[in-house]
């Protein structure tokens, strides 16, 4: 079995960019799909939880896709990549 890429991105409480959805949240958590209690529907082994930094309901996407806004600034075909809702 390979092991996961090290996580690199932002840590819990600082801001971070969902390259799956183009929206930039404060991250909560990153837990691993084995520590989550119900279906994650995510790719990766790991899951990371954002939430908008005015106040708002929070999302869940695969850790992967998170990354550091002033990186994703730097990388045009992350940060005007067509967004999904």
């Amino acid at each position: 079995m390979s092991r996961p890429t090290p996580y690199k991105g932002p840590k819990v409480g600082q801001e971070a960019y969902d390259a799956a959805t183009g929206r930039v949240g404060v991250l909560q958590d990153i837990c691993h799909v084995d520590d989550l209690a119900f279906d994650h529907r995510m790719p990766g082994p790991r899951v990371a939880f954002l939430r908008p930094a005015e106040g708002g309901r929070e999302w869940m996407t695969d850790a992967g896709n998170v990354m550091f806004p002033e990186e994703a600034k730097k990388r045009p075909d992350v940060y005007d990549a067509p967004r999904r809702e």
